[in-house]
């Protein structure tokens, strides 16, 4: 069916459909059967868009020619999946097409008038779902849910079918739900389709691809390419990572608006840097303003793996917000570093982290399927650990009186070696640590969130008009701080000798347990 393409007759044409179905049922089982059995006319005649940058902010959702073709070929990968085919599908977009507004859209098409489910998620929870907030995901259900006729809706009512990160149908079993990154995304459960929004700038980006891959038989990933260009795991799944993935581009110009006009003007609005990845979609990278971004270029990224001739470091950064541990190896005969492991986690109490290092589990915390693949993991690991963290970890709580760790010498015999401050500068850590990278060896699958860190923390940018010269004296406190920080803290007291038994004559006797 033709449809006008010119917003105000678009309207016109939605306003006579809306007008003639309020007359007649059979008019509206007529326009619901077309919307059921053609997602681009459901979309081009009762969807809607939202751009808040314009006096009038509310918009035809019409398709131009490369969303059309984009819902083409998500029906086409649908229905492979359901019988049977592994399916992923990797969309390369610069900024602002509506890529993610029109696989949204799909999805709720799909929602509506099929049997299925999907899960979407993002890096973090507040862009897939949060209240008011029109970037997130969840957000793009709900406007196009709030201006369907209720016929179309089949009954959705907001109080008894929405709820946070998650969105049901009032009359069977489909349902979307939501996720932020971490290493169990999509795991558990079935889904129709897993979506992964802008997983160039995920944390877990591997891990959470890896770990959805057993939920669902087709997978979308779609994203502008991040700052970490071609070390990011997207730039992997754009190239075919690990089988056939397939393949959608955006360009600047399939926005039939565009012409080269425009495309001077966001060159004149952005820097070159960002006019390259946003709106090229280079994956050329970006080490402005990074701390560690060059140094990252000389380290080996491998399967190194536990090595029992070697000993065993923890170097941990205790923050409020989240506690981050790296376990690391060294060979003293060739100095080179090994970091066989990382463990993260938010709003947890130091013990929660104890099991990581050989402890018991406790039944009063609850650990998920990937911490306890961590922990099993180190079951068979050398108990003789050597810990490293913040210097101010010496400080005292005011609740308790004691300092962290004082209070884990005293209950689990774990002594946290560290250095004073005594005058020193974060810097003076940042110089001690660009000396490791060189001989740095990291476990690229293990460590994904550490290396994303290492490549990606960042000093604040400096303001407008700022006439100052002098960098900043450290680092924005972000999601990768801690990690930074705890590599930083081994760096700066990074052992240069140490005692070594002959491992084959004590491994017999050795009571992995008797420290504790």
């Amino acid at each position: 069916m033709d449809f006008p393409t010119e917003p105000t007759e678009n309207k016109k044409a939605r306003l006579k459909f809306i007008q003639e179905a309020n007359k007649s049922q059979k008019v509206k089982a007529m326009l619901f059967r077309k919307c059921k059995e053609d997602p681009i006319f459901f979309c081009n005649f009762f969807c809607w868009t939202l751009d808040p940058r314009l006096p009038n902010p509310h918009l035809p959702f019409i398709l131009y020619p490369r969303q059309a073709e984009l819902f083409k070929q998500l029906d086409n990968y649908l229905e492979r999946s359901q019988k049977g085919e592994q399916v992923a599908l990797f969309i390369d977009k610069p900024r602002d097409v509506g890529a993610t507004f029109t696989v949204m859209t799909w999805i709720l098409h799909k929602f509506l008038f099929t049997e299925f489910s999907a899960r979407v998620g993002s890096r973090k929870e507040d862009y897939v779902d949060k209240k008011g907030d029109t970037d997130t995901l969840f957000y793009k259900l709900d406007y196009q849910l709030s201006k369907l006729p209720v016929w179309l809706t089949q009954g959705y009512n907001t109080m008894e079918h929405r709820a946070s990160m998650i969105l049901k149908h009032p009359k069977n079993d489909n349902v979307v739900s939501g996720e932020s990154a971490n290493p169990n995304f999509g795991r558990g459960g079935r889904r129709s389709v897993i979506l992964f929004d802008e997983i160039g700038f995920w944390d877990w980006a591997q891990s959470s691809w890896e770990s959805a891959g057993s939920s669902t038989n087709f997978r979308i990933a779609m994203t502008t390419p991040p700052e970490s260009g071609r070390d990011s795991f997207s730039y992997k799944l754009s190239m075919g990572r690990k089988g056939k993935i397939y393949r959608f581009d955006f360009n600047w110009d399939d926005v039939p608006s565009r012409d080269k006009k425009w495309l001077e003007m966001a060159r004149e609005n952005k820097s070159d840097e960002e006019f390259s990845r946003e709106i090229m979609k280079s994956y050329d990278g970006s080490t402005e303003g990074k701390v560690y971004a060059n140094d990252m270029r000389y380290v080996k990224l491998s399967d190194v793996d536990y090595d029992p001739r070697l000993p065993l470091f923890v170097s941990m950064d205790f923050g409020l917000d989240a506690v981050a541990m790296i376990f690391i190896q060294k060979d003293f005969e060739t100095r080179k570093i090994k970091i066989i492991d990382y463990y993260q986690n938010s709003n947890m109490d130091i013990e929660f982290f104890l099991p990581f290092v050989g402890h018991p589990i406790k039944s009063t915390y609850e650990y998920n399927g990937y911490d306890l693949e961590v922990i099993e993991r180190h079951s068979n690991w050398r108990r003789d650990i050597i810990y490293y963290g913040d210097p101010s970890v010496k400080q005292r709580h005011l609740s308790t009186g004691e300092s962290t760790r004082d209070m884990l010498q005293r209950k689990y015999n774990i002594y946290i070696q560290s250095k004073d401050w005594a005058g020193r500068k974060w810097t003076d850590l940042r110089d001690i640590t660009r000396q490791t990278f060189r001989r740095l060896e990291i476990n690229k699958k293990r460590c994904e969130s550490l290396i994303y860190a290492l490549r990606n923390a960042r000093y604040p940018k400096k303001k407008e008009g700022s006439q100052a010269v002098n960098e900043p004296l450290k680092p924005i406190h972000d999601s990768t701080s801690h990690a930074r920080s705890a590599y930083e803290y081994f760096c700066d007291n990074e052992p240069e000798n140490y005692f070594m038994d002959d491992r084959e004559d004590i491994e017999e006797d050795f009571d992995p347990f008797a420290i504790f």
